[in-house]
């Protein structure tokens, strides 16, 4: 009978340990993924202020990967240096450095060039900085 008990209580302690184990894990990828999110949103700005002119503020609202095309998916409201905003969506290629598409919303607001000022990003985790 104690042989069984012991067989058990080790059987328990073995699955309470494999389950500890597996949410640290599954933390640390989350924490990772997360980082590496940032990572792609920091490249994506540089590639947008030399996409277009004029850039003061970038708001990154929402930033996901497509697991199946390997692009990023971003959803951000831009501020012009005469205090004009538009918010768009674009696509960003991380292994290209470029952006793919992004939907037009106001020409006038959204012109083509190169931003040369530091432009105040605000990330999705909320974290600020001028780039």
């Amino acid at each position: 009978m104690p042989r069984k008990i012991r067989k058990f209580s080790l059987a328990i302690l073995l699955i309470v340990i494999l389950g500890i184990g597996g949410k640290i894990y599954m933390d640390k990828r989350e924490v990772q993924k997360q980082q590496d999110l940032l990572a792609v949103e920091k490249q994506s700005v540089k590639v947008l202020k030399n996409t277009f002119a004029d850039i003061k503020e970038v708001k990154i609202n929402e930033a996901g990967k497509n697991e199946k095309t390997g692009s990023y998916g971003m959803h951000i409201t831009l501020i012009t240096i005469n205090n004009e905003t538009v918010s768009f969506s674009y696509t960003f290629w991380k292994e290209q450095n470029k952006i793919g598409s992004y939907s037009i919303e106001n020409r006038n607001i959204q012109k083509k060039g190169i931003t040369k000022e530091k432009v105040k990003v605000t990330y999705t985790n909320k974290e600020e900085e001028l780039v």
